[in-house]
């Protein structure tokens, strides 16, 4: 077990700390490094942000601490895992799955299914039985105002609902961790809060 970060620390306790990170992108012939020796820590039980101008690595950082992609350099403890990135992809996606939940700018919605499905789906990966995914994903899909559009595609769902569907399914996993990409832009002033 990790001797810094903790699966189930008490509040205040280190759940994710990263050092050293950097990440290089190819932009035509040259390299742009967007994340240059970071690190970062968060604790169990608070609310940690992130802010900077467009194209400053906010969301690379969060892709880099989350398992999403891999630094050139540096390392990342979380919960119960000493270097993430040492891990298999496979032992990685595991650790999201059992651990992480996502809110992405881009919803990141499939459009064949249903806003039930979407945050049933998760929670069948997760091993929940078809009907403990759906009671569950009724309950999140109603926590976010939209239990009366459970049936609705994405087509026929604003943004801001849209973006609802994303952070209910993120939530309804129970995550120890959540990652938020700009969770609230595609909302209202009311819905945001």
């Amino acid at each position: 077990m990790n001797a810094h970060t903790t699966l189930h620390g008490q509040h205040g306790s280190p759940a994710i700390e990263a050092s050293g990170l950097v990440k290089r992108f190819k932009s035509g012939r040259a390299f742009v490094e967007v994340l240059k020796g970071v690190s970062f820590d968060a604790r169990h039980g608070d609310l940690t942000m992130v802010m900077g101008p467009s194209g400053s690595g906010k969301s690379t950082l969060i892709a880099a601490l989350s398992g999403l992609l891999k630094p050139e350099e540096g390392r990342v403890d979380a919960l119960d895992v000493d270097d993430l990135w040492k891990l298999s992809s496979g032992r990685i996606d595991k650790f999201r799955l059992a651990n992480c939940g996502f809110i992405f700018q881009g919803f990141n919605l499939f459009p064949s299914l249903t806003a039930l499905q979407q945050v049933e789906t998760v929670l069948k990966y997760q091993g929940l039985s078809k009907s403990q995914a759906r009671k569950q994903a009724t309950l999140s899909l109603q926590e976010v105002g939209l239990g009366h559009r459970l049936n609705q595609r994405p087509a026929a769902l604003s943004g801001g609902e849209k973006q609802r569907v994303a952070i209910a399914r993120a939530l309804a996993k129970n995550p120890k961790i959540l990652f938020a990409d700009e969770p609230t832009s595609a909302l209202d002033g009311e819905n945001g809060q």
